[in-house]
């Protein structure tokens, strides 16, 4: 009994222990849960603020930005935090429970609700705003164009097609923020890229905007000019502009070429030797596929001597300027006077690459490598099996006949200028034959310098590379880290003389250039000396954005962080990639500017579907660029497109009148459609300007009838566009024009699509007509543009 006693005793001992415990435990929860309902309570003040807070966000008054997102984020987060996972079991009344379980709702869905609600505002704004749109001109806005209206993210980026109404849009933007009272004139930056979109632009925001009695405040400028007015803010003295004009800068920079080029001995010769040897990037003549390549980069150079001579390749180039500067006088190709016996039908004449008469010496240049091989192109007959067998034997047949003749003969070979010894073999064998070299004087070879397409090219390299390398805020010291780049080290040589020129003149003068006003205005901002309260920074033609005006915008929005950019572009027409535009900028907008919300504006109002059809697809062949399928209203009442192909042959002169003959017949033929039409007649360079085109507008007064590159027919519209020499070639179009490598040091990374940039260029000269455009063509040589237009369908021949 006692034992069992016991036993029922420790049973109600550990009983009543746990009953103690969990009556402790009870007692703590209860304590918890009264706390932390006092806590909450204590913080519903700020849990229903955070919830009145987010419905003013989405009262579809305004559009809900990340930017205000964030701000609610970094307010709201802390208190999110406090608040405890079982919420719901701590003893709340229902309707705290509401309150609480809706504010942790708005705060961890914060993204989708953000998303959610601009789906929602978008439409209702623009059905809120739709006559208010519709009273802005006499055509209404297009549902594109009030969709990237009222779109109001931190970074905005409209893609607007050709002739869709880019100003048009970014008024009705102004428009819209001032009717809205989001912003005041004074809190609005408006930037394009020239004086004439800017005076557009200006003048189409102020007839939207009529009614605000302080809209003429609105500061719409060109990047260059908002650089100007910031430097000029930030400095106690007159900003003064080094030059006028590119053509200013220009003459400066030959003027100061030749002061050192007379009065520097080194200089002279540096420049001497970059001009006359490495005027051009070596390029191996194996490199080339076909014989149709290696003549396509051989017509994109000029292989004229300093004394005028027009040689076959650059190397023999180098050796025709190497014997003419060092005043050894020689023939080029001149028969030699074979025997009746050694005539050869096979070679008809021979004409040896050079003969130095003074000193009756044979020269031969030999195209083989260093196991006497030719490049895998060049052409052969029967019987030889292959290239190299034939060009051998001729070598064998050519030093037969001057061992015969017992002449005097030196030979050099492509392997020696792939080496970069081709110069000091030709030395050496003209050291063994005697031949002693004359160096001419500096003062005879600068005007034979100047005489040359070399020089000419030379300076617009240096030019280019001036203003492309200051754009990128670079120096000359930046480059000499790729020594390895022989032909970049050498130009440098003589390019660092000539910027240090370049800037002795501006600290003289005290005066500063664009790019110098570009990047210091983003150093005024950025350092805060310039002090701004934008609201809003509207971007017209972001396509053609650089560097440097990058810097500029990144300077502006990180000074007003609640800033909002609106840019709007075309990167189909991104063609100023020469002058540093980075067409990256647009096509990767996001990654450069952080959240962005993207529009399209795809309603075309300046021509018909044919032209839109055959202009989209011939441009989106390059998967480089955005896709966007534009629409227009415009039905075509006649063919669009005519291919004019033209059998261009003898003196230039004579050229000349075929092109205009069949212009005029255009004309004619345009006159019986329309009888005063505004005509463009677009090339790919000035170059191509027909030489009487004052008599084509003497004898069509109705017409207004104008030449334009296809640079500067951007922008514009015609009623029809004659587009000519759309050939291959130098001057065609596309441009074989090679540009050169060292540019490339500097020029942004281009998408690697063949042409991508000349196919752009094609894409502007090809959406400017309304009606029709007519394409001209050498029907022997024709531009790869129209061979892939017939070839793929689009243009029949």
């Amino acid at each position: 009994m006692k034992g069992g006693s016991n036993g029922i005793s420790w049973v109600n001992i550990i009983a009543s222990i746990i009953s103690a415990l969990g009556l402790i435990y009870i007692y703590k929860v209860w304590i918890y849960n009264k706390k932390k309902r006092a806590e909450i309570r204590k913080r519903l003040g700020e849990i229903e603020s955070g919830i009145k807070q987010f419905s003013a966000l989405t009262n579809l008054d305004l559009y809900f930005s990340n930017f205000a997102m964030q701000a609610f984020k970094v307010k709201f987060s802390p208190l999110r935090k406090a608040i405890p996972s079982g919420f719901n079991s701590i003893g709340l009344e229902d309707q705290e429970l509401e309150i609480v379980a809706k504010f942790i709702n708005i705060v961890d869905d914060l993204s989708a609700h953000r998303t959610a609600y601009n789906e929602r505002f978008v439409p209702e704004e623009i059905e809120k705003y739709k006559e208010f749109f519709s009273g802005l001109e006499e055509y209404p806005l297009s549902m594109d164009q009030m969709r990237a209206v009222v779109t109001d993210e931190d970074n905005n980026l409209v893609i607007a097609g050709a002739g869709t109404g880019k100003t048009t849009t970014i008024s009705a933007k102004v428009a819209y923020i001032l009717e809205k009272g989001i912003a005041n004139p004074q809190e609005m930056l408006i930037i394009s890229f020239t004086q004439n979109a800017v005076k557009e632009m200006y003048n189409r925001t102020i007839e939207f905007c009529s009614s605000h009695p302080d809209a003429e405040k609105i500061m719409v400028r060109t990047f260059n000019g908002f650089g100007n007015m910031v430097c000029r803010s930030c400095t106690d003295t007159p900003i003064k502009l080094a030059f006028d004009n590119d053509y200013a800068c220009k003459i400066f920079l030959q003027n100061s070429f030749d002061e050192l080029f007379l009065n520097d001995k080194e200089f002279a010769k540096k420049a001497t030797n970059f001009i006359t040897f490495f005027n051009r990037p070596y390029v191996d003549e194996s490199e080339f596929k076909t014989a149709i390549e290696y003549s396509k980069h051989q017509k994109a150079y000029k292989n004229t001597s300093l004394n005028g001579i027009k040689l076959r390749s650059d190397q023999e180039l180098q050796i025709a300027n190497f014997l003419f500067l060092n005043q050894i006088q020689f023939i080029y190709e001149q028969n030699f006077p074979l025997m009746r016996e050694d005539l050869n039908p096979e070679y008809q004449s021979y004409a040896p690459d050079f003969y130095l008469a003074d000193h009756e010496i044979y020269y031969e240049h030999y195209g083989i490598d260093e196991n006497g091989e030719v490049p895998s192109w060049f052409g052969y007959k029967p019987p030889f099996k292959n290239a190299t067998e034939q060009y051998r034997h001729g070598m064998q047949w050519k030093d037969g006949i001057h061992a015969k003749y017992k002449t005097k003969f030196i030979k050099t070979y492509s392997f020696h200028a792939k080496r970069g010894k081709l110069l000091s073999y030709l030395k050496q064998q003209l050291k063994e034959f005697g031949v002693e070299l004359n160096p001419m004087p500096i003062d005879q070879i600068l005007p034979a310098i100047k005489k040359t397409e070399h020089y000419e090219n030379f300076m617009a390299l240096i030019y280019t590379f001036l203003q492309l390398m200051k754009s990128n805020n670079a120096r000359p010291e930046n480059f000499k880290k790729f020594k390895g780049d022989q032909r970049l080290q050498i130009f440098l040589d003589v390019f660092t003389p000539l910027y240090l020129k370049y800037e002795q003149k501006l600290s003289t003068d005290n005066s500063i250039d664009f790019n110098d006003m570009i990047n210091s205005a983003a150093r005024h901002i950025s350092s805060g000396e310039y002090k701004t309260n934008y609201k809003y920074i509207l971007v017209d033609e972001f396509q053609d954005m650089s560097l440097g005006r990058y810097e500029l915008l990144k300077a502006l929005k990180k000074a007003n962080p609640s800033a909002k950019l609106y840019a709007v572009g075309d990167d189909w027409q991104s063609i100023f990639r020469f002058t540093g535009s980075d067409i990256s900028i647009i096509t990767e907008f996001s990654s450069h500017f952080g959240v962005s919300a993207n529009s399209e504006v795809l309603k075309t109002y300046r021509f018909n579907r044919e032209i839109l059809d055959l202009s989209s697809r011939f441009i989106q062949k390059n998967p480089s660029q955005l896709t966007k399928s534009l629409s227009s209203e415009m039905e075509a009442l006649h063919p669009s497109f005519e291919l004019c192909p033209l059998n261009v042959y003898g003196s230039l002169a004579n050229q000349a009148l075929l092109k205009w003959d069949i212009l005029s017949e255009i004309i004619a033929g345009i006159s019986l459609r329309k009888q005063s039409a505004r005509i463009f007649i677009i090339g790919r360079y000035n170059y191509n300007i027909p030489p009487d085109l004052k008599e084509l507008q003497k004898k069509y007064p109705n017409h207004t009838i104008s030449y334009l590159t296809a640079h500067s027919s951007k922008g514009l519209t015609c009623d029809y566009s004659i587009l000519i020499d759309l050939d291959s070639g130098v001057y065609g179009f596309p441009s074989e024009m090679v540009d050169d490598p060292i540019l490339s040091y500097l020029l942004q990374e281009g998408d690697d699509f063949e042409n991508a940039e000349e196919r752009r260029l094609f894409y502007v000269a090809l959406t400017r007509a309304r009606h029709k455009v007519y394409l001209l063509y050498n029907k022997t040589s024709p531009s790869k543009f129209i061979d892939e237009l017939i070839s793929d369908g689009f243009l029949a021949e």
